[in-house]
């Protein structure tokens, strides 16, 4: 009896299948391979091959036809392999044989029998991107072992679990680091504070502000102006990319990093979210009130907060300096020198606050990179208790190129539903160039984001595709 299968990079073709199993506790293997067919379309079953193999007596697995692929010349038997398998389908199969092969022109013959015999490994391909996605979406090495623990036989080691996200960890970062992303030119800028080895650290983050990506996350030791620049100028990929506006928390070195070459042209908006926050306490501060911020602000304080903050509301530049100048007239030198202090902050940081009214790209608050930060923040570890930057930057590239890949597939659908907009427009008004020459240069701009994604989509379906998986885009 044969069996089609196509499985994975590389199929399994044929088996014979009169050996009844592995071992006596275990199902056949000839079943198994049968409820793997259970349920795959007929397009995904092939009868081509590379390494056909059977099973012989003694649990031994050779190839069915022992010849070079490359050189078409017999291969020479040279001793056997014992082997472990651990399947994705939570089954494990022991104390059978590998047959292995040398050829006379190119030497030791490794056969290629797909994901069901691992190469060099004992585990299916599909454990080990379990592993990582477990891991990703918030698990520690120990936690991803009890979440296989609780889903069946297969129970892989925490060493296995960090040597498979590890042995991903090289592309994955290259791929991050490198790959142009489709993005707007305005960034959210972001940090966020860690405990590494027991000292103080920062995981640096930039975030479209448009389109969604994750431009980067990265460790730094510190955030001095020197690690800030140098993080902007990794995430710009050389230049590649443009950067156009950023929106930050205000920490006070960043006002100096603008004013630096290549960073002149940027145009700077402060979070509003952070500097109300600032400004609120600064208010009970003035009152007397010190932390107490749950309590009632006596007046005239309760008057001067809604008179400032009102600032903030107005619809437009013009209207945001109408209101600031008004509270300045009814309590500038009227409360105290405190009061006199935040007023003169808010109009020193006025033109850096409300920039968002002069360049619309830019938002009023750092939320979306605050949004996305929680993404980096669910792993548990992250804060407290990573050793080395390396570590960190693992888990930050991992969180960033799975983001990227679903924010890329989200990007060419819109993109593709503008050019069919542009096409029914064309459709209304034929003689229309301008129409026409935007759905040219929309197909062109689409050619090379679909090049980049399939960079992303090359490792994800080397390092973490599971089998019932369909990608959105093809």
């Amino acid at each position: 009896m044969s069996i089609g299968l196509k499985k994975n990079i590389t199929p399994i073709t044929q088996i014979q299948t009169q050996i009844s199993d592995f071992s006596n506790n275990l199902k056949p293997f000839c079943n198994l391979l049968e409820e793997k067919l259970e349920g795959i379309k007929d397009s995904k079953k092939s009868e081509v091959s590379k390494d056909d193999f059977i099973l012989l007596p003694g649990n031994l697995v050779q190839l069915r036809n022992e010849k070079c692929r490359e050189h078409d010349i017999p291969l020479t038997k040279n001793g056997t392999d014992n082997r472990t398998v651990y399947t994705s389908d939570g089954h494990v199969f022991k104390n059978f044989k590998i047959q292995r092969y040398r050829c006379k022109k190119c030497g030791e013959y490794k056969p290629n029998y797909g994901d069901f015999i691992p190469k060099n490994a004992n585990y299916q391909e599909e454990i080990k991107a379990k592993a990582r996605h477990f891991l990703y979406l918030g698990n520690t090495p120990g936690d991803v072992v009890k979440i296989f623990q609780k889903n069946g036989r297969v129970v892989p080691s925490e060493s296995s679990v960090r040597n498979w996200v590890k042995e991903a960890s090289e592309e994955i970062q290259h791929i991050v680091k490198n790959v142009k992303l489709p993005t707007s030119g305005y960034f959210g800028y972001d940090e966020i504070h860690l405990t590494t080895n027991g000292k103080k650290a920062y995981a640096l983050n930039m975030v479209d502000l448009e389109e969604g990506f994750y431009v980067n996350a990265q460790y730094s030791p510190n955030r001095k102006n020197r690690s800030i620049i140098q993080f902007f100028r990794i995430s710009m990929r050389g230049g590649k990319m443009k950067f156009k506006g950023v929106v930050h928390d205000g920490a006070k070195n960043y006002g100096s990093i603008f004013k630096k070459r290549g960073f002149t042209r940027v145009h700077t908006q402060r979070c509003q979210g952070h500097y109300k926050k600032n400004l609120n306490e600064a208010i009970y501060e003035g009152a007397g009130l010190g932390k107490q911020l749950k309590k009632d602000l006596p007046e005239p304080y309760n008057e001067l907060k809604k008179a400032l903050f009102a600032v903030f509301n107005r619809s437009t530049l013009f209207r945001a300096e109408i209101q600031l100048a008004q509270a300045e007239v009814r309590f500038y030198g009227k409360i105290s020198e405190d009061v006199d202090k935040i007023i003169d902050n808010l109009y020193h940081l006025f033109p850096i606050l409300f920039r968002h009214h002069m360049d619309r790209r830019l938002t009023r608050t750092n939320n979306p990179t605050e949004h996305m930060n929680l993404d980096l923040e669910k792993y548990p570890s992250l804060k407290k208790h990573m050793k080395t930057g390396a570590g960190v930057n693992m888990i930050l590239d991992g969180e960033v190129f799975l983001h990227n890949l679903d924010a890329f597939q989200a990007y060419i659908l819109k993109k593709e539903s503008k050019i069919m907009e542009l096409e029914q427009k064309i459709v209304a008004f034929p003689d229309d160039e301008e129409l026409k020459s935007l759905k040219r240069g929309l197909k062109i701009h689409l050619s090379w984001v679909r090049k980049d994604f399939e960079k992303f989509k090359e490792v994800y379906l080397r390092y973490f595709k599971l089998s019932h998986e369909v990608f959105i885009v093809e």
